[in-house]
């Protein structure tokens, strides 16, 4: 109705993804939750549209002021609250087609949103640990989490540091190589969306609950891969696991499902629902059935 030809959002992930799926439903002429539901992804596509699907006409302009870098995907995140369940919408021109870095503007961003989404782009490692991970993605991603791990603690004791808050924002943005290059995240990626659908745990809080434990519990399978996260965190040698653990704890983010009021008695339906997200069947470590993702939640909780 307005005739807009430009999206322009300045904001968190939330502002970004719901920008992405307004380019959908304006090229689609979707104006309900209903109408939307018709193009829900089709199962077992990781976010795949259905072909009668119109590429977006509208497109996005975004200024990021956290880190959890959806800005740098193509798939938009769309929680059904109906259904308790959140949803990834996938096309390849979603994309925003330009994004600004601009690290003063993040001065004005609470530090438990920046910190915890900081740990949002260091769990984009699940890349690096991934069993279809490539040289090339690997790169970018370890570079990316060592500026993340100098950075983010830096922001911490100076919140006024800008050079700081530009290499996470960096960090942030290389560390989405892998995903954008086709490396599945694993299991920390989806548990945390049904966290995140069903007990409304804030999205960088997930990441900081979750990737300990799923690191623990992946490591008879990738304990290679898992050493270089330690090493690019500067901490060669050491258990991956612990390194985050570590470090999560030393910017004072959640560290159990305890931590983010998640409660035994709900892991029932936690693992059921991870089960139905498209990085979970992809965890380096199979993953056969719910129990095996109630032996991780055990892990965290």
């Amino acid at each position: 109705e307005a005739g807009a030809d430009l999206l322009v959002t300045i904001g968190g992930g939330s502002v970004t993804d719901g920008s992405k799926a307004v380019q959908l439903c304006l090229a689609n002429d979707i104006r309900t939750p209903e109408a939307l539901d018709a193009y829900r992804p089709e199962s077992g596509t990781g976010g795949g549209l259905p072909p009668r699907c119109n590429p977006p006409s509208v497109r996005q302009i975004t200024v990021p002021t956290t880190l959890s870098a959806g800005e740098f995907s193509a798939i938009a995140g769309v929680t059904d609250e109906g259904r308790r369940v959140k949803e990834l919408f996938r096309h390849p021109q979603i994309i925003p087609r330009v994004v600004v870095l601009d690290s003063a503007i993040t001065l004005h961003t609470p530090e438990w949103l920046w910190l915890s989404t900081g740990i949002r782009a260091v769990d984009h490692c699940e890349g690096i640990c991934s069993g279809e991970a490539n040289p090339y993605a690997d790169a970018q991603a370890l570079h990316g989490l060592a500026l993340l791990s100098r950075g983010l603690p830096r922001v911490k004791a100076d919140p006024a540091d800008i050079e700081a808050r530009l290499d996470c924002q960096i960090g942030a943005w290389l560390s989405m190589d892998p995903l954008a290059g086709g490396v599945p995240m694993g299991a920390s990626h989806g548990i945390g969306y049904v966290l995140g659908a069903l007990f409304d745990v804030p999205h960088g809080y997930t990441s900081c609950v979750m990737l300990p434990a799923v690191m623990r519990w992946n490591k008879p399978v990738n304990a290679e891969r898992q050493a270089l996260v330690a090493a690019a965190m500067g901490h060669a040698g050491d258990d991956a696991g612990a390194v985050l653990d570590a470090f999560i704890a030393g910017l004072g983010m959640p560290r159990s499902l305890a931590d983010v009021k998640v409660r035994p008695e709900g892991f029932g339906r936690i693992a059921e629902g991870a089960m139905e997200t498209p990085w979970v069947p992809r965890n380096p470590r199979p993953i056969d059935g719910p129990a095996q993702v109630r032996e991780i939640l055990e892990l965290a909780a």
